[in-house]
């Protein structure tokens, strides 16, 4: 591996991508609306509102019902305490809802620079430069992946801190403790996140060396976000949370996605097949 190059490519890649507005300006509003924006709403309403209350008392015995069942002591403990619907709601969404919203703004972001990849150079006819270049292919598909993985981490993280502090300035004279530094949203953040974007763009930019234009990139690249609904119902009906120990395997699978796709990307070395599948 020619680091070097790889790194020339990443910085090439990512000043292409955010040089167009379409490209990151996208990605921001995603992020800062799903993570921030919303969960502030929420925590706002829930907390200094009687909004949620009035609106569900209908519905207030089958809550308490679901509280009373939760599988997590702790959890449910916390619950049942707290003094008003509004309150356990926003304490059940902030610590088990949110999680999915985090997970799908780091996959649509991560799918949109990935997507871009090799179906980028294309469009922008730069393609058979790059592929005529003294380049091999494993140090181009690095170069693809790392500048999808930095900007996507990177715009992950900055909204899970500033989600930290602008949520907590409102929960924390509720609830008495700092939300989002706990067990579960660690590891959703720092063992499971960087898993699941590097496995996101992997396979997009495997993908888009196989497809001719960006947008047929981000049709297959979309199957990912199903999961993540799959998760969002399953945490609204009680069907599973992700606990700790299931985030840690995830993680675990993730990793061990990873590296079986990035020996398939490896084997992926031949040059003419590439610029054929791209070429027309």
């Amino acid at each position: 591996m020619n680091k070097a190059l790889v790194k020339a490519i990443a910085e090439k890649d990512i000043r292409a991508a955010f040089v167009s507005t379409k490209v990151w300006v996208p990605m921001m509003i995603l992020s800062f609306v799903l993570c921030i924006i919303f969960p502030t709403a929420i925590t706002y309403i829930g907390l200094h509102t009687e909004l949620i209350s009035s609106s569900a008392q209908d519905i207030e015995k089958p809550i308490n019902s679901f509280i009373k069942s939760f599988p997590n002591d702790e959890m449910r403990d916390t619950l049942v305490a707290l003094p008003t619907l509004g309150a356990k709601f926003t304490y059940f969404f902030l610590n088990f809802m949110l999680i999915p919203f985090f997970l799908m703004a780091a996959i649509v972001n991560s799918l949109v620079t990935s997507s871009n990849s090799f179906a980028g150079e294309k469009e922008r006819n730069t393609l058979e430069t790059l592929l005529f270049a003294p380049i091999s292919i494993i140090d181009l598909f690095l170069g693809k992946v790392l500048a999808s993985l930095i900007p996507s981490l990177l715009i992950t993280f900055g909204t899970y801190i500033i989600n930290i502090a602008v949520v907590n300035l409102i929960a924390f004279p509720f609830f008495g403790e700092i939300l989002f530094v706990n067990a579960t949203w660690l590891l959703l953040m720092f063992w499971v996140m960087p898993a699941l974007v590097l496995f996101n763009i992997v396979l997009n930019v495997f993908v888009s060396a196989n497809v001719k234009s960006f947008q047929e990139a981000q049709q297959f690249g979309g199957i990912m976000i199903l999961p993540v609904v799959g998760i969002i119902i399953s945490q609204a009906s009680g069907l599973f949370f992700l606990s700790p120990l299931i985030l840690f395997l995830v993680g675990t699978g993730l990793l061990i996605g990873n590296i079986f796709l990035l020996k398939i990307i490896t084997k992926f070395n031949q040059r003419n097949a590439l610029f054929e599948s791209q070429i027309h």
